[in-house]
């Protein structure tokens, strides 16, 4: 899920199969939900991502943290990458939309101000906040210690690799070791093909079992096929697009949401010396995880297994 500099193979493919994807300078609070962002196809979440957060209401305590020059503008200046489906994504009106753009607006509606999410190249974006271009960014940035040194993070969400089955999970792949002696597929090339798969035989042989088939097609829809087929019992990838997938195809697939390996956590990012917006932001994140907001925004994009109970101002990397 988290973009540590460059987007996975895995991501990009799953962005050219199943959107079209424009380009959009900026837009306002006003991010358009589309239903990707709203899960009832799939039995989940009545409400979009949108509407959820367009529901928030503003919350002193989070407001009386917000930098003067914040509560005198009234808005913050947002930059993301818009190309890195479900996080972030323009929709066929060319309107920046996913996940992060929800929880941005939730985080803008609990401190009280608006938001403009402009849009910039990924590798571009710290640049741009260091230079104070911004307020502010949202674009699955994985917190690592050379960031931190840079940039404040303010962590939301938990990303790594996860497994998809089977509508229904029939076989009951609940964990990793119920993938021993399974075929399981991944996308050539890809950190599941290298090293997750390949840590699945270790931890299968150290348990005594049947190591799993490893499985490895050239292209993401050649891996979903596998297991729509049967040619395959289980799929790695990127648990964001695990998420995505099974919410776009429920009749398909079911995402196991108990199991996500190599987890790492991801953030809000924010200039070093922010006047205490980091605070702000972190704040805001907490009060939409205590009020439960944050739960169903992640859950109206099929993305639970990336939850977390507690948002942190610069924590330990991988925590």
């Amino acid at each position: 899920m988290m973009r540590n500099g460059m987007k996975s193979p895995l991501v990009a493919a799953a962005a050219i199969s199943f959107l079209a994807l424009t380009t959009a300078c900026s837009n306002t609070e006003g991010v358009a939900a589309t239903a990707s962002g709203n899960a009832s196809a799939s039995g989940q979440s009545s409400q979009s991502g949108q509407e959820l957060a367009q529901a928030v209401q503003a919350d002193s305590k989070v407001q009386a943290l917000l930098p003067a020059a914040i509560k005198s503008k009234g808005s913050l200046t947002l930059v993301t990458d818009p190309t890195y489906a479900p996080i972030d994504f323009t929709d066929d009106q060319g309107k920046i939309v996913g996940l992060e753009p929800d929880m941005a607006l939730a985080v803008a509606k609990k401190m009280g101000v608006t938001i403009k999410i402009e849009k910039a190249d990924f590798n571009g974006i710290l640049a741009g906040i260091e230079a104070r271009r911004y307020d502010a960014s949202w674009a699955a940035f994985s917190i690592t210690d050379e960031r931190k040194d840079k940039v404040n993070m303010v962590s939301y969400m938990r990303g790594g690799t996860s497994v998809m089955v089977k509508k229904g999970n029939p076989l009951g792949i609940n964990s990793e070791l119920d993938l021993c002696g399974k075929t399981v597929a991944a996308q050539t090339g890809t950190t599941q093909a290298l090293s997750v798969l390949p840590s699945f035989d270790k931890k299968c042989a150290d348990a005594g079992k049947d190591k799993p088939v490893s499985l490895l097609l050239p292209q993401q829809d050649n891996v979903n096929q596998a297991v729509a087929s049967g040619r395959a019992q289980a799929l790695v990838a990127d648990n964001a697009l695990t998420g995505y997938y099974a919410q776009l195809q429920p009749d398909a697939f079911t995402s196991v949401d108990s199991i996500l390996v190599e987890p790492s956590l991801s953030g809000v990012v924010s200039p070093k010396d922010d006047g205490g917006l980091s605070k702000a932001f972190q704040a805001a994140v907490q009060s939409l995880m205590d009020d439960g907001t944050y739960a169903k925004i992640m859950d109206a994009w099929n993305l639970k297994s990336g939850i977390i109970t507690k948002s942190e101002v610069n924590p330990t990397a991988g925590s």
